[in-house]
């Protein structure tokens, strides 16, 4: 360093006002054999900042790019010399706010201020800009005429925008930025992409979210994270490339066009990955007979996947799909089992499925409970037969053959083959779900008591059928009870519908579309509609039972 130099920094050390301003002059604009030395110039010219304020706001603007600017924390000094009337502040002023302001108008008020000082970029800015335009689009537009300027650091500066529009969660801010930086057919940067993929998470949970970002840039930077194993990425593209938002934000604003191969690869990842609501996705896809992916063990293998893994619509269709092709007990056990389990989580659509299989049953759950009482008091055995027989809409021969002990399931009962009709189809055994907990808290409670032993006249081995039925004609008429209070009455045919299978489906027509309809959107809320104004002849057998039934159904769905 040169003598006199050297004497400028002792003088600025000792607090010497004028050596501290040239000092940091020659550090910020690297004159004079002095390297250029951004932080140090500024903390030399904060000594002299008090004094000789304007000076150093001016030589700040001029000698530092808009990045340097902000990166430094001197955006106050950058507003206070726009204020101040200084044409160079004002338009770097109307670059950063045009990128960090979500109001299109901050950024054109100082483009109009630094244009009438005479700036001729400005006035370029303007002479592009449309009274009517306020998108991001042409926001975008405006700041990419200017990006051959030197003075700014465009690179750097938007970088940090984004950087910051990240951290204050702003995705609109940060994708504006996104799209004046990227250059068609540029190698994506795995940092930006990962910027980008947090970006439009956030930007997913927020209603009315807009990209003004080229699809293609977009669906080439979430590539890159699925190629470094992002399985959120996968997920987001995938659904995107299959036709479904991701939240808030259209798929035609995240890609191009669909491509449902690609898509059902991603999605495949993403289910691996631990994104349970991928396998739903992918069996909506590979379901649909007119799509270019349809296979059906394919799709059934992903319901399954789902199902198994706690999502709840899963579940529900899973169930469904069963027993609407059952051709046995068995699959109809395992239908009713998912059923039982959406329910148990809070699903509407899979308690009416399982209110379509309980016969109804006459009389308030009060007359109900008093006349039980005093039943099991003359022959405890009788009272748990009619509990299980209200609570599971049994018809009288049913109630009086199960099997209370080798019946229970964990999601209702199972009446087993009657041994008492000659013919198989009358004969053949049906599943009927527990409406509720407390109603399989009941079942439990009782097959206990049963297995046990501690209870006589409940046992399914050795008992007279003659004498049972003829104990409760004689029982319910010493009380003056009716048989319909605690028994259902159906035809062989109703019972046969029961059974599930094609019939089943028939008759349940209206709540089984319910249960396989999306869950969002207008087309669920149609056959909801469809559903509460016309159910079909079962549900309506099962409403007129009245309020009390009602209120018995409903602890199943309740959120647990």
């Amino acid at each position: 360093m040169r003598r006199p130099d050297a004497q400028l920094i002792s003088r600025a050390r000792r607090g010497d006002v004028a050596a501290c301003f040239e000092a940091g002059r020659k550090y910020l604009q690297g004159t004079n054999g002095f390297p250029r030395h951004v932080p140090l110039g500024l903390e030399y010219l904060q000594q002299a900042e008090p004094i000789r304020a304007d000076d150093a706001q001016q030589l700040i603007v001029e000698s530092l790019d808009l990045y340097e600017i902000v990166a430094h924390g001197r955006i106050a000094t950058l507003q206070q010399a726009a204020h101040s009337g200084r044409v160079t502040a004002q338009f770097k002023l109307a670059i950063w706010t045009s990128l960090t302001a979500a109001d299109s108008d901050e950024g054109l008020r100082w483009f109009r201020s630094a244009a009438a000082g005479g700036d001729e970029a400005s006035r370029k800015v303007l002479c592009r800009y449309a009274p009517h335009e306020r998108s991001d689009e042409e926001i975008v537009s405006r700041l990419r005429s200017l990006k051959d300027l030197p003075g700014i650091g465009w690179p750097h500066l938007l970088t940090f925008a984004m950087d910051r529009a990240l951290m204050r969660q702003e995705p609109q801010l940060l994708f504006r930025a996104l799209a004046l930086g990227l250059k068609p057919g540029a190698t994506p940067d795995a940092g930006l992409a990962d910027k980008v993929f947090e970006a439009l998470t956030h930007a997913s949970s927020i209603p009315g979210a807009s990209i003004a970002v080229d699809r293609r840039a977009i669906e080439t930077l979430l590539d890159d994270c699925v190629a470094r194993g992002s399985s959120g990425a996968a997920l987001m593209l995938g659904q995107a490339l299959s036709g479904n938002d991701v939240g808030s934000l259209g798929w035609n604003s995240l890609v191009a066009g669909q491509n449902f191969r690609k898509a059902s690869a991603l999605l495949m990842r993403a289910a691996d990955g631990g994104h349970l609501d991928a396998w739903t996705r992918l069996y909506e896809m590979h379901s649909n007979h007119n799509g270019s992916v349809a296979n059906p063990p394919m799709a059934r293998f992903c319901l399954e996947k789902a199902a198994a893994n706690g999502v709840v619509l899963a579940q529900r269709r899973l169930g469904a799909t069963i027993l609407r092709s059952s051709g046995s007990l068995r699959e109809v056990e395992q239908g009713m089992n998912w059923l039982f389990i959406a329910a148990q989580s809070g699903d509407n659509h899979a308690f009416r499925l399982l209110c379509t299989f309980v016969l109804p049953v006459d009389g308030r759950d009060e007359d109900y409970s008093i006349a039980l009482t005093a039943i099991g008091q003359s022959d405890p055995g009788l009272a748990l037969r009619l509990q299980v027989a209200r609570d599971f809409g049994l018809t009288k021969l049913e109630a009086m053959t199960v099997d209370l002990v080798d019946g229970q399931r964990p999601w209702g009962l199972v009446v087993g083959r009657n041994p008492f009709i000659r013919h198989a189809k009358l004969s053949s055994p049906r599943a009927v779900p527990a409406l509720s907990t407390a109603v399989q808290e009941n079942l439990r409670h009782i097959a206990a008591q049963v297995a046990g032993g501690g209870v006589r006249g409940a046992e399914s081995q050795d008992f007279d059928l003659r004498y049972r039925m003829a104990r409760v004609k004689q029982v319910l008429h010493a009380h003056g009870l009716a048989e319909s209070m605690f028994f259902a009455r159906a035809r062989s045919s109703d019972l046969e519908i029961l059974r599930g299978g094609g019939r089943w489906a028939r008759t349940a027509k209206i709540e089984l579309d319910a249960a396989m309809a999306t869950p969002l959107g207008e087309a669920e809320a149609k056959v909801n509609a469809q559903a509460l104004h016309r159910p079909s002849r079962r549900l309506e057998t099962i409403r007129k039972v009245g309020p009390d039934a009602q209120e018995k159904m409903t602890p199943l769905c309740a959120p647990q």
